[in-house]
């Protein structure tokens, strides 16, 4: 290589513009071509920073006079642009957060070992002087051991539709500003993560502030963020001899160091031209003198860094869960990131921050002592066909038991179904053994262990007719077999629901019946289903519980609100007590839909609507 470095860049919006400005202050380095989504921005950036400016993204990788890409690109294409990049040969600086989950930045980790090239996290108070100065002084042991971290970076930030800061997985407070906590928290700290205490504000599933109390092995770390707040931005280091604040965290020039028995002095180191200027010469010196990482930001320390973000948003550390969750249950029952969009019947969903699919009764008892020792939020799911799960997944465990404990036995006029069972495929065992009772539940599209969790029911039969006992774990831990009289069978609730007990299996006691008459009658209610029910989309059944002398279809037919829509979701024109997913709905499509529908039957009927749709994750606060 020469001693220039060539330069792209991805993106052609305000950070790359910044970026590009203070390039043109770096003697060892030019600008070559940029790209962009929108071809006239991109013409307009080309044209004001004197480059090439290129079809595509791909079309920039592809040229040999570039050395080195700056992506500065949505947080949520950070990552899949950082790998096309490596793998193109490039150099990679890419704006922080350099990955939306400490399991995709391996990824890219990964990528730049296999391809010898250079990947540096742009994470800027880093290359700082003062930045640099400070953990000098800490090295030194002027505040000697250090015992607590503590960052707050608040500001007010507002963004119009379609921004990427609103986007309920890429956006948010905790990627755009938590990472800068975590950066800071990384460079005094190490060790296991723990979190003691998280709170979260939501805005249309976007978290807007965030804050964090944990430790990285010994050391107290805060993390106190906003987007909706007055500005204020400083990290203190405390140490057993004293502290230093540092007054600007992410363009950091001054620092107060306070030791035990002395005067405070202030430390000021002004940035050598501006925020950009000396994490690209640092950049430069390492590309040009061949080094494999950062001496500043290397791979190591932005993978914890990811990893310590995804503790402050899911409350846990997501990592430990898992891997303890693969040693007990095996590797292969175990996945991060799961979109729940493929396990719901409304077809939606964001990522899961753990999946497992235990295997048996035993396999779902030790994944819950797992998720009990750990501390971890969970959700057992069945078919997904009660749920909304945001657009911002689940900050949790999700147990998936369709696929492990899917068991089915009888003995005389008992039928006996683990929790993953279908409830269709219950009611034809019933059926091909000519017993009766279950045929209410031949066209319910849930399992067995959310029938009961919910006392599922339609066309006048319910899971309390029929429900005998229900083998359960408690939120103890202990497994107990409990009669279904004890079970607080009612309208849509059980004490399942209740008292956090976790199905593990029901027995249902029915009767003899004529094979033929239980055939015809599950024919007949399929038939009136499909007449009836649009179940051709993407749905959770009925969206709301029947208020007490009303009928919720009937109400929001005669509102006049059949037909309505927000996005892609609406009201079935079909049954007006379904919310459908016509296609390309999100989740706040159809939390929007039901808002605006209880709304409105409220104001003209004076009758509250509850959703039998259960919510889960963030969508307000």
């Amino acid at each position: 290589m020469s001693d220039t470095v060539r330069w792209g860049i991805l993106g052609a919006g305000s950070i790359a513009k910044r970026f590009a400005a203070s390039l043109a202050g770096e003697p060892r380095g030019t600008l070559v071509a940029a790209s962009g989504r929108t071809p006239a921005h991109v013409e307009a950036f080309a044209s004001e920073f004197r480059c090439d400016a290129c079809a595509d993204h791909d079309a920039l990788l592809a040229r040999d006079d570039v050395d080195a890409v700056y992506v500065a690109l949505p947080a949520s294409m950070h990552a899949e642009w950082s790998v096309k990049a490596l793998e193109a040969g490039k150099a990679v600086l890419c704006e922080k957060p350099a990955a939306l989950t400490a399991a995709e930045f391996s990824r890219v980790a990964q990528a730049a070992v296999d391809h010898d090239r250079l990947y540096v996290e742009a994470m800027k108070p880093r290359f700082t002087p003062l930045y640099q100065k400070v953990r000098g002084l800490v090295v030194d042991g002027l505040i000697g051991e250090v015992g607590s971290v503590a960052f707050t970076l608040r500001r007010t930030i507002e963004h119009g539709d379609g921004h990427w800061y609103n986007d309920p997985v890429g956006g948010g407070a905790a990627l755009d500003l938590g990472i800068y906590g975590a950066a800071w928290a990384d460079e005094y700290a190490g060790g296991a993560i723990s979190v003691s205490a998280c709170s979260h504000t939501y805005r249309d599933e976007v978290d807007r502030a965030d804050r964090c109390e944990f430790t990285l092995g010994d050391v107290a770390c805060t993390v106190d963020v906003s987007a909706d707040a007055a500005d204020d931005s400083r990290v203190t280091i405390s140490g057993s001899l004293g502290s230093i604040e540092v007054l600007e965290v992410t363009r950091p020039e001054r620092a107060v160091l306070r030791r035990d028995g002395a005067d405070d002095e202030l430390v000021e180191c002004p940035l050598p031209g501006d925020d950009f200027s000396a994490e690209i010469a640092s950049f430069t010196d390492s590309l040009l003198s061949g080094a494999q990482e950062s001496p500043v930001m290397p791979l190591a320390d932005s993978l914890r860094c990811a990893r310590i973000v995804d503790a402050m948003a899911s409350g846990y550390d997501r990592y430990a869960v898992a891997e303890a969750l693969g040693a007990e249950l095996g590797e292969d029952c175990v996945a991060l990131g799961e979109p729940m969009a493929a396990h719901t019947t409304f077809h939606l969903g964001g990522p899961a921050d753990v999946f497992v699919t235990p295997r048996g009764a035993g396999g779902l008892a030790s994944c819950l002592r797992v998720l009990r020792e750990h501390g971890a939020p969970h959700l057992i799911l069945g078919k997904g066909s009660d749920l909304l799960v945001s657009d911002a997944g689940y900050r949790g465990v999700v147990v998936d038991v369709t696929r492990g404990l899917d068991d089915v036995s009888h003995d005389g006029c008992r039928v006996t179904c683990q929790a993953g069972v279908s409830l269709p495929e219950a009611s034809e065992m019933a059926a091909a053994l000519s017993l009766t009772g279950l045929e209410f539940a031949c066209g319910i599209p849930g399992t067995v262990g959310g029938a009961v969790f919910m006392n599922a029911g339609a066309y006048d039969g319910c899971i309390a007719d029929v429900l005998e006992s229900c083998e359960c774990v408690f939120p103890d831990g202990h497994t107990e077999t409990v009669a279904a009289a004890d079970l607080a069978l009612g309208y849509r609730t059980s004490r399942v629901r209740t008292d956090g007990l976790t199905v593990v299996s029901a027995t249902f006691l029915l009767a003899p019946g004529n094979a033929d008459a239980i055939r015809s009658k599950m024919d007949d209610l399929t038939e009136r289903r499909a007449s009836k029910q649009p179940l051709e989309l993407g749905s959770a059944g009925s969206t709301f519980k029947r208020p007490e002398g009303h009928f919720a279809g009937k109400l929001i037919g005669d509102a006049g609100l059949k037909g309505y829509t927000v996005g892609g979701a609406a009201v079935s024109e079909k049954h007006a007590g379904f919310v459908v997913n016509l296609g390309g709905a999100t989740a706040a499509d159809v939390a929007a839909v039901i808002a605006h529908v209880r709304e409105t039957v409220r104001e003209r009927f004076g009758v509250e609507l509850e959703p039998e749709v259960r919510f889960v994750g963030p969508f307000s606060s």
